[in-house]
This record gives structure tokens, C-alpha cells and sequence, in this order.
């Protein structure tokens, strides 16, 4: 399908077809078993099957997508950590000189 013809705004699909923000719903038919995604309002429940044309294809809850992880080698692992412990070593200098100008401040 063409760019122009389907968006995707945070879950929300624009279509050619539409002239508002309408959800992607999916459907299975009863009939053949079969399963599709369309373009409805949030309020159907059921549409016409585009496979075999039978009505009554009923709105069915998604699955999930699975969540994202990210492979890293050991080598970017470790160059990882160790950009971490130097963000850790300079918050906790920087935190150590900020509470050290403090207590001087309240000495006066």
C-alpha cells in the first residue's frame, strides 16, 4: 500500500478511505478461519470477511508485540559498563563537591 494512502500515528491508522484517525482492528472468520486487519470504527464488532465474503468475521483481540532486545557482543557489553561507572564516578564527584561547598556556605 502506498505511503500516501496509510499512515501510522502512535497505533492510530490514517487511510485513503477515511477522513478521520481510525484504529486497526483484527478479525477472524467463523466461516474459513481466516485472519485480517481493517481499517473501522472503534465501535465494530463485526465486518464482512475479505477472503470468502462472509458475514459476521468478528473483532478479536491482538496479540501483543513481543518486547524489543537488544544483542550485544561481550566487547560492547563491557565498553557499556564502562562508560556507565564513568557517568557513575562523575555524578558522585560532582555530588561529593556540591554537598562539600554546601557545608562550607553554612559554616560562615
Amino acid at each position: 500500500m502506498l505511503a500516501s494512502a496509510r499512515r501510522r500515528f502512535a497505533g492510530v491508522a490514517r487511510s485513503a478511505d477515511y477522513h478521520r484517525l481510525v484504529p486497526i482492528y483484527e478479525f477472524r472468520c467463523e466461516a474459513c478461519g481466516e485472519r485480517f486487519e481493517a481499517l473501522v470504527d472503534g465501535d465494530t464488532e463485526s465486518i464482512d470477511c475479505r477472503v470468502c465474503g462472509a458475514e459476521g468475521a468478528l473483532r478479536i483481540l491482538s496479540v501483543p508485540a513481543a518486547p524489543l532486545h537488544l544483542v550485544k557482543t561481550p566487547r560492547e557489553t563491557r565498553k557499556q559498563e564502562r562508560k556507565n561507572a564513568q557517568l557513575h564516578n562523575r555524578t558522585k564527584a560532582d555530588f561529593k563537591a556540591k554537598r562539600a561547598a554546601a557545608r562550607k556556605r553554612a559554616d560562615r
